[in-house]
């Protein structure tokens, strides 16, 4: 079954509020599948800046999983720095292991639109006027995970991150076991409740991608650590 089926009500709830808000993407369901297609407008200062020809293939998990987003009128070129995977030409609109600040689980797929995917739109409309993105981005693949995870826990030492994500990917976490800031201490005498917390914010499945993804490049993570952080404007 898929969510549609299973949540007719929640169906129709979505459905009728992006349609409302965003008059020319309209809802199709094709193979038990639901896409939400058509043109995408970008905003500004209260005004239509822009149009992007949008596709977002909605989970069969829906409101847990992230929509897979492409941009169907080719003018976005596929190429990592602007954040289309070439192989497919799916956007990468934000970091899942941000999820949880910039669209939590649950909440509204206008939300989503209105949110993390307006400013992915905003910022390939800057870029493409030669301007630099306008609210900070992390860098594609390694690099990006690295700089997210710098930036949340205050550290560069790649064997610390890799040591945390271990912890959050693990099915339970045990208070003997050895702090990964390093201090030597046991678990529950140090970092136990930044851990527990952000457990709640990430969700295994993505802590694992993250670390098998840190693992795999190594030190290469590390060759540009520099970045400046999203800050999503969300459209009114």
């Amino acid at each position: 079954m898929t969510w549609q089926h299973d949540d007719p009500v929640l169906y129709e709830k979505e459905k009728a509020e992006v349609e409302a808000h965003f008059p020319e993407l309209r809802f199709v369901v094709e193979n038990s599948l639901v896409y939400v297609r058509g043109n995408f407008a970008v905003m500004f200062e209260e005004q239509v800046l822009d149009h992007y020809s949008v596709e977002l293939q909605l989970p069969r998990n829906h409101p847990t999983g992230l929509p897979v987003v492409r941009e169907t009128g080719g003018r976005i070129p596929r190429q990592t720095d602007r954040h289309i995977i070439a192989a497919d030409g799916t956007a990468c609109v934000l970091l899942p292991d941000e999820r949880w600040r910039l669209w939590p689980v649950g909440s509204p797929l206008l939300e989503y639109l209105t949110g993390p995917l307006h400013s992915f739109f905003l910022g390939q409309t800057m870029v493409e006027e030669g301007h630099s993105w306008p609210f900070g981005q992390w860098a594609h693949g390694a690099k990006g995970v690295f700089q997210f995870y710098r930036e949340m826990l205050k550290t560069s030492d790649l064997r610390v991150m890799t040591t945390y994500l271990d912890y959050l990917a693990a099915k339970k976490v045990k208070g003997h076991w050895l702090c990964p800031c390093k201090s030597g201490k046991k678990l529950r005498d140090c970092h136990f409740d930044q851990v527990k917390d952000l457990r709640e914010k990430i969700s295994r499945k993505d802590a694992e991608k993250s670390f098998t993804t840190l693992k795999a490049a190594g030190t290469s993570a590390i060759e540009d650590p520099e970045a400046n952080p999203p800050a999503p404007i969300f459209q009114s």
